[in-house]
């Protein structure tokens, strides 16, 4: 068990260093991109744009005549800002509220109403709450102001909004959301999004590029972690994910540099998101790609924390929850005089639902992230799926899923402990063949094969007896994976759990803030006892340091999602119950084998 142990979890950690490793390259891509993209900006703001130069001629009064009293320049006059609601699919069922606004020209905000679905006790989640950003604003330049005014027409029986805006240039820009009406769920959250570019005047406007943002993201929880919250994209082939810090080097944390905005050119974008843990808005062009991506991070106001968050008992966090907004840049164009262009993208502002996701036709579900892992997560999932489907509890599920893997891995985890009473048996006359040819190498070498060959035990079942112990680790992974970003788990109960996708926490430790789990604690202390059940075999020091490995786990999974507790505790349990059968079951007794097995054992 120990040499296993020892084997199993230095793969565990060979495979986090690579993890790691890839994770800060692609970090260290995104701030080399960034560098070459704030040199281009830098010269390119050394020669206007020629439409720059023309929209300040066309914005310049002319000049009074000599002798004239010039007027002062008027201020210019302040629009007020007007919110219009619209429920989609249909204000019968409806599913989410939109809240468009005419200050950019798009949506405010998107309210999910999951505490109006019938026997949900959920509430209401807010998507783009954080921030002032709207979704679908468009600039040609990511950092400028987007909340430039529009005129709206708001129909809310047909769920069409329509924005319109001519700039100094005489370009015209007109905006129609359009809302799905479809009962179907895997287009409940969905908005199409036509714009067209027109030029009003009788000179030819160029628009080097412009970009369409994707509004924000932040926590979802009080607790939340800012590893959720980030900006992705994907070009088609790779996906590329930014957490909020928008890091850069180091390896698990040392040596990372934080940059406040990321932006870089990058080919062939089929989609670019804003996401947190659960939630998603995701905007994919119809009919071209993206050529550039940009991303901001902020910190969240106490303000917007207790206006999107209230959680009263839960503790305040420590540190600064970070937000993030992103844009999906655009390549330009050069529009003649009467001239128009158009282009159509798709909005997804909806739960990271991977069911609903792997529906869509541009590898939406990639946002997901389930990694090298992602078989696995993926099969886990839809198993949990089903089994919820027919068991009506989440809870219920993981454990008949845990109860399934156990039993499918019982052959092998049975034959691992015969193997290793055998071993036992063995180990006196291994122990003596080392004492007797201590000073030969080659020959104790020699006689230990034979030893093995006589009693018709195989050298190699020393490492197949590893299997199952080895197959528990991407199942652990993909669990891992899955159960922190699945959106099914959310607000799932079970005895005092309140969510199967937080921790379990009971109580708060007075005046240290530390949070007491439960579940992590029984698996912990499962794990422990299952080691004492378990035989053992190696020196007293390995026993000793696998006898470790239950603290290890408590402090990987201690804030993570109670449901990944659960199963791994409900594991422990089944695995006792296997070890209490199988060391009731007859002792092998160890015995030489004939020279016909013996030479087919050589074989």
């Amino acid at each position: 068990m120990d040499r296993k142990g020892i084997i199993a979890v230095a793969l565990a950690v060979v495979g986090l260093i690579f993890w790691q490793t890839q994770y800060s390259r692609q970090m260290a891509a995104y701030q080399k991109a960034k560098q070459a993209y704030d040199a281009a900006a830098a010269d390119k703001a050394k020669t206007e744009h020629p439409e720059t130069a023309a929209a300040s001629t066309a914005s310049t009064p002319p000049a009074a005549p000599e002798g004239a009293n010039p007027e002062p320049p008027k201020a210019p006059e302040k629009v007020e800002e007007k919110i219009d609601d619209v429920l989609s699919p249909s204000p019968e069922h409806p599913s989410a509220q939109y809240k468009f606004t005419n200050l950019g020209g798009g949506i405010a905000q998107v309210v999910l109403l999951e505490g109006k679905q019938p026997g949900s006790a959920a509430s209401d989640v807010t998507l783009n709450g954080f921030g002032d950003v709207p979704i679908g604003a468009i600039t040609e330049h990511a950092d400028e102001d987007v909340r430039a005014p529009f005129t709206a027409t708001v129909d809310p029986v047909s769920g069409v909004a329509t924005f319109g805006r001519t700039d100094a240039r005489h370009l015209q820009t007109e905006k129609k959301f359009t809302l799905s009406r479809d009962s179907d769920y895997r287009r409940l959250y969905l908005i199409g999004l036509d714009v067209t570019f027109t030029n009003r005047g009788a000179a030819p406007i160029q628009i080097g590029s412009y970009y369409v943002h994707t509004g924000s993201a932040g926590p979802i929880h009080r607790q939340d972690r800012t590893l959720y919250t980030g900006f992705d994209y994907f070009n088609g082939s790779n996906f590329f994910k930014s957490v909020a810090q928008f890091s850069s080097g180091g390896v698990f944390g040392f040596g990372r540099k934080d940059a406040p905005v990321l932006a870089q050119s990058a080919p062939d974008v089929a989609w670019a998101a804003v996401t947190n843990q659960y939630f998603s808005t995701i905007v994919t062009p119809g009919n071209a790609k993206g050529s550039a991506v940009w991303a901001r991070k902020f910190s969240v106001s106490d303000e917007e924390l207790n206006r999107l968050l209230p959680a009263p008992n839960q503790a305040a966090p420590k540190d600064p929850l970070l937000a993030v907004q992103g844009a999906l840049g655009m390549s330009g164009f050069t529009l003649e005089p009467g001239q128009s262009a158009s282009q159509h993208f798709d909005i997804y502002a909806g739960p990271r639902e991977y069911r609903t996701l792997r529906t869509m036709t541009a590898n939406q579900s990639e946002i997901m992230d389930f990694g090298y892992v992602k078989p696995v997560s993926v099969l886990l999932l839809d198993s949990m799926n089903w089994l919820h489907a027919h068991l009506g509890s989440y809870a219920a599920a993981i454990i008949v899923l845990t109860l399934i893997v156990r039993g499918l891995m019982w052959p092998l985890q049975n034959r691992q402990n015969r193997m290793m009473k055998q071993m036992q048996q063995l180990a006196p006359k291994m122990e003596e063949v080392k004492k007797k040819y201590q000073d030969d190498p080659e020959k104790m070498s020699r006689e230990t094969m034979k030893l093995y060959g006589d009693y018709g035990l195989n050298p190699l079942s020393q490492v197949t007896g590893c299997l199952p112990m080895l197959l528990q680790i991407p199942i652990f992974f993909g669990l891992f994976n899955m159960l922190g970003k699945a959106v099914e788990l959310r607000n799932s109960h079970f005895f005092w759990v309140h969510d199967l996708s937080q921790p379990d926490t009971i109580a708060m430790l007075p005046g240290l803030g530390i949070p007491i789990n439960i579940l992590p604690i029984c698996m912990a202390g499962t794990m422990f006892l299952q080691m004492r059940l378990t035989p053992r075999t190696g020196d007293p020091a390995q026993q000793k340091i696998m006898m470790l490995m239950p603290f290890g786990f408590v402090f990987f999974c201690y804030n993570y999602a109670s449901a990944l507790a659960l199963y791994w505790t409900v594991q422990n349990l089944v695995s006792m119950v296997q070890l209490y059968v199988t060391r009731n079951q007859k002792i092998p007794i160890l015995q030489k084998v004939a020279p016909a097995s013996k030479k087919k054992l050589r074989r």
